[in-house]
């Protein structure tokens, strides 16, 4: 039995060695390893921040490209031919390996890839963003009289209550076609000219009530109805944000409201697509 207790006490006394060893290599480390969390906490923020930052610069680019197209609709420019929106992509979603190559696994790596993805995406829609201002910006050097004969402010400010487009009539209740936009606001509110142009009528025209047209040339036409009061007259000249007229509710209207239309070349079409403030 005593070589057994011998062995046996020589083998505790081993254990506890190797254990107050690793006790010891665990201590030395905590300060580092304390540092690395505190290091990999600053990083996850910093990513966070630059991941709202990057979802704020798409949003912008968003807006950026919507105005970008309201000009081209304005202005009537083919969209350009440009190939940086198929530009070639590839390789794996997730992390893989191959021969010599290991890509790391952690989240935080792989939130950077995206972010690094997005980044060259935004990279090339500006490029593209660029060409397009730089057409844009000769155009408006060469048809500077164009542009100010364009409608493209609201001569109201208030809530769109009807659309361009196919509706239900408040009236009949049958589907009809509205050719304009219907904006409601209070009473007796200004009516601003869009642009700048000629006033071919001013007057009472059935359901549309007092209602003014303006020639803006090129084709351009825009009417306003149900105004309570008209301020100007055939034949006159205006410009953009001279006053024409007030809201009303005259002829076949509802309440006080602003209906709105602009016609090229004869025919309706949508106003939202002149407006660019």
């Amino acid at each position: 039995m005593l070589p057994l207790v011998v062995v046996l006490f020589i083998a505790a006394v081993g254990m506890a060695a190797y254990w107050f060893h690793q006790y010891q290599v665990l201590s030395s480390e905590l300060p580092d390893l304390e540092a690395l969390q505190e290091q990999t906490r600053r990083q996850e923020a910093q990513i966070a921040a630059f991941a709202e930052r990057l979802a704020d610069f798409q949003h912008q680019m968003a807006k950026l490209k919507s105005f970008n197209h309201r000009l081209r609709v304005m202005a009537n420019l083919a969209k350009p031919d440009n190939r940086g929106e198929f530009f070639g992509v590839g390789g794996p979603e997730a992390a893989s390996s191959g021969p010599g190559v290991k890509l790391s696994n952690t989240l935080g790596e792989r939130r950077l890839m995206a972010m690094q993805r997005d980044l060259d995406r935004l990279a090339r829609e500006v490029e593209i963003e660029r060409e397009i201002q730089r057409e844009l910006a000769k155009f408006l050097r060469e048809r500077k009289s164009v542009l100010a004969s364009t409608p493209s402010v609201w001569p109201v400010r208030g809530w769109v209550t009807s659309g361009y487009g196919w509706r239900i009539s408040p009236f009949t209740g049958k589907r009809q076609f509205h050719p304009g936009l219907d904006i409601s606001t209070r009473w007796g509110t200004p009516i601003k000219a869009p642009a700048a142009g000629v006033v071919t009528f001013a007057g009472r025209e059935g359901g549309y009530g007092l209602m003014v047209v303006i020639n803006h040339g090129h084709g351009l036409v825009t009417r306003y109805a149900h105004m309570s009061k008209i301020l100007v007259k055939p034949g006159q000249q205006v410009k953009r944000g001279d006053i024409i007229g007030k809201v009303g509710s005259t002829g076949r209207s509802s309440g006080p409201h602003l209906h709105y239309e602009v016609l090229m070349a004869g025919v309706p079409t949508n106003p939202r697509y002149y407006i660019l403030d």
